[in-house]
């Protein structure tokens, strides 16, 4: 998490859009990747392992001098902030779960290459499918939020709604 100093809910949301650019107030990253070994006497993969590890940053309050409204506003941003990011890791693990890593490298490894690198490129093309899953799940939970909107109230409240973000805030979601 990364704690931001805010005095207001405005200056809270546009710290957190800096550093996680646009209307980020939060990253979750998935990183797929495969290692391998082959033998080359036998052509065929001996080892292989599948993995997914997930990176996940989102905004949390840090300091400052905010009223109560403000206060408050920012400690929900930040609260949905989480919830968002959690979601998303916890979409990501879904992915990687059908994946099915074992059962993905079984089938790789029962298979004989005609060489080196056209095991690599068996070894890719499975990896760009876990990739495609992965944005999959990035882009429906942007399908229903994703986006949250703070709208000042008369009182000096905030009213904060999330809205769908659509299919955007994906692309920089999966790190080769």
């Amino acid at each position: 998490m990364t704690k931001f100093n805010a005095d207001t809910v405005q200056q809270f949301m546009a710290a957190a859009n800096k550093k996680f650019h646009g209307q980020n107030l939060g990253m979750t990253v998935a990183h797929p990747a495969a290692s391998y070994t082959f033998n080359k006497k036998t052509n065929k993969l001996i080892k292989l392992v599948f993995t997914c590890s997930i990176t996940e940053d989102f905004a949390q309050v840090g300091g400052g001098k905010p009223d109560k409204a403000n206060k408050d506003a920012i400690k929900e941003v930040a609260d949905r902030a989480e919830a968002h990011e959690d979601k998303h890791k916890a979409g990501y693990n879904v992915a990687f779960k059908k994946f099915d890593a074992d059962g993905t490298a079984k089938d790789l490894m029962a298979k004989t290459y005609k060489n080196e690198k056209e095991a690599k490129d068996a070894i890719h093309a499975k990896r760009e499918e876990l990739t495609a899953s992965l944005k999959t799940a990035c882009l429906a939970l942007h399908q229903s939020e994703g986006l949250l909107v703070v709208t000042p109230q008369k009182d000096g409240s905030f009213d904060i709604t999330m809205k769908a973000a659509g299919a955007t805030g994906c692309d920089d979601s999966i790190k080769m």
